[in-house]
């Protein structure tokens, strides 16, 4: 494996202001999408939750962004309060703990023997830092994932799911909604009909390897970052 390091934005001096790809051999790249497609279709039966969206088949950030959009204008309309909390986890892709990731697999059910398959490609790795044309020794990295390679969102992106499971258990502060999947979406009128409305508690919200807390109150919502904080810390 080959890092390099590309600027993103503001002083050029500061190492926080690049991030790195990994070139990756061709050999490597075809095992990384037969493990992707493995891992997308264990995960697709019924593991992941309704609202994870991004690196997803037919399950886009831009449906997510919608039911957010939704959600504030049936709030808006029905006169409740709506508290909103968006998260980005800051060096995501290299901050990233390995033995957490490994842990997160076993979580969804992933075998031993495919976990240990997706740990080969990250196991081992060293880099060597290029300075004005001097190579220093190579040296192990041990707490981030290779930018560059297919397996890196998925992974990534499964980290909030168990965050979430962690953190809150059985105890989701949230907004009760009533919907119905058949007729006219925006049919206000179809609601009506009580025998054929679900109720659901929407709590968060997740775009691919970020996500947005709802609650009704700023006390939940204080209670539900103090539970968000405390998982935190498992991870």
């Amino acid at each position: 494996m080959r890092p390099s390091s590309i600027s993103t934005s503001g002083n050029q001096q500061l190492c926080d202001n690049y991030k790195g790809i990994s070139l990756l051999t061709i050999a490597g790249k075809i095992f990384a999408h037969i493990l992707l497609n493995l891992l997308n279709g264990h995960l697709e039966q019924g593991l992941l939750p309704e609202s994870q969206c991004g690196f997803r088949r037919h399950r886009g950030t831009t449906d997510r962004i919608f039911a957010a959009r939704q959600l504030q204008e049936q709030c808006q309309e029905m006169r409740t309060q709506l508290y909103t909390a968006f998260v980005d986890l800051t060096k995501a892709f290299d901050t990233i703990n390995r033995d957490g990731r490994w842990n997160d697999m076993q979580k969804f059910g992933c075998s031993v023997r495919f976990t240990d398959m997706v740990r080969q490609l990250l196991d081992g790795m060293t880099v060597r830092v290029t300075d004005n044309g001097t190579v220093s020794e190579a040296f192990p990295v041990t707490n981030r994932v290779k930018q560059g390679c297919v397996l890196v969102h998925t992974l990534l992106s499964r980290r909030f799911p168990a965050m979430l499971m962690d953190a809150y258990c059985d105890e989701l502060p949230g907004i009760r909604i009533a919907y119905r999947t058949d007729g006219h979406l925006l049919n206000s009128r179809r609601m009506q009909a009580s025998t054929r409305v679900s109720t659901a508690t929407v709590h968060d919200s997740l775009f691919a390897d970020d996500c947005s807390l709802n609650t009704v109150t700023e006390e939940n919502m204080q209670w539900s970052m103090d539970l968000f904080a405390a998982g935190c810390t498992n991870f």
